[in-house]
């Protein structure tokens, strides 16, 4: 395994909904898109400019930087393993690189004014780029503006940004996990029948990518039946009442899917839904529990480690003067039972006793 990512498991931290919103995109998909928008609208895949394999992920290293560059990464939250990991990553691309890294993060969760608030003190310490993890695809563009102003490179991580003067971006596209979704729904639920779908929250635009994604590729298989789609902010507990009530009124229910593995723990399933196929995205200590014991039959890779990586990776290569790809998207390998301890699922580990204080 590359020694880059530690292989122990951490014990994961309670994720509130306000905590999650900012893992995988934006909260608001009401805003019309403009034509320059390069962010994707909610039911597209997102454009990239590189779709990396997960060898080619396992096998990148940042490159060497050519003078010790100063850097700062914006995280929108440190509350939660997802966001623990980014910072990992990112930690282990700067001492690969050779440059500082300092990682500045708002209490909670950063809402998009707070974060432009931020960009003010962080600009006034001079940092040579800024790698952003945006609060909202719209609301967090005036970071990149005043960074902009001062001649500051911004590399984007985790959700498009509405903004054509990000430096490059890395992420992952929600629509597609959605559709990865449903193929591994499929493969583990070959019979079909009717299931449950937990999406949510309602306003936001990762969500809903997902759902959509899943849906269409859905759409192609009508043996399969989605008799309910509740929706709730990233809460188990909603999330276990959302299925108890859908499964109530349709009983012989033969899956789930859900769009984030906190919407509805798959441990706390009644019994009798128990060992029924479940897939779901995300992979951290907690998931890999429940894979172990069968409560859940797959999950899909959201890169916890490595997209804090690649971002810091692609903001030495533009301030080394490079071309970075604008884009990046990274793979979403699904995961078993079988792949616990392999080195695709362990590139999403942190080292037991990090703390991204």
């Amino acid at each position: 395994m590359n020694n880059r990512r530690g292989t122990a498991l951490c014990v994961a931290a309670v994720i509130g909904s306000s905590l999650v919103l900012g893992a995988c995109g934006s909260n608001d998909p009401g805003k019309p898109k403009a034509d320059n928008d390069p962010a994707p609208k909610v039911g597209e895949a997102a454009t990239c400019d590189q779709n990396m394999s997960e060898d080619e992920l396992l096998a990148f290293k940042a490159p060497k930087a050519k003078k010790r560059y100063k850097v700062t990464l914006m995280e929108v939250s440190l509350a939660g393993y997802y966001y623990q990991a980014n910072v990992y990553g990112a930690q282990q691309a700067a001492k690969e690189a050779g440059i500082d890294l300092t990682v500045d993060a708002g209490k909670g969760y950063a809402s998009p004014a707070i974060q432009v608030n931020q960009a003010d003190s962080v600009l006034a310490r001079d940092p040579d780029a800024l790698v952003l993890f945006p609060a909202d695809v719209h609301g967090s563009v005036p970071v990149v503006a005043k960074a902009k102003a001062r001649n500051v490179p911004v590399v984007v991580l985790g959700t498009p940004l509405a903004s054509n003067d990000v430096a490059a971006s890395v992420i992952q596209d929600d629509y597609t996990l959605g559709q990865i979704g449903a193929q591994q729904l499929m493969k583990a639920a070959p019979e079909g029948g009717p299931g449950i779908l937990i999406g949510g929250p309602a306003n936001a635009t990762w969500s809903l990518a997902r759902v959509q994604g899943f849906k269409d590729e859905m759409k192609k298989h009508p043996e399969y039946k989605i008799v309910a789609e509740p929706t709730q902010p990233v809460d188990p507990a909603q999330g276990l009442t959302d299925f108890t009530a859908a499964a109530q009124t349709n009983p012989d229910i033969k899956w789930v899917y859900s769009v984030f593995y906190y919407q509805l723990l798959p441990d706390s399933l009644p019994s009798k839904y128990k060992g029924i196929p479940f897939v779901t995205t995300g992979y951290e200590p907690a998931a890999i529990k429940s894979l172990e014991n069968g409560s859940l039959t797959t999950t899909a890779s959201v890169q916890n480690v490595s997209i804090g990586y690649m971002a810091v990776a692609r903001t030495v290569a533009v301030l080394n003067g490079d071309n970075p790809p604008k884009t990046t998207c990274l793979p979403a390998p699904a995961l078993t039972k079988t792949d616990i301890g392999s080195p695709t699922a362990d590139f999403d580990l942190y080292p037991e006793g990090f703390t991204a204080g």
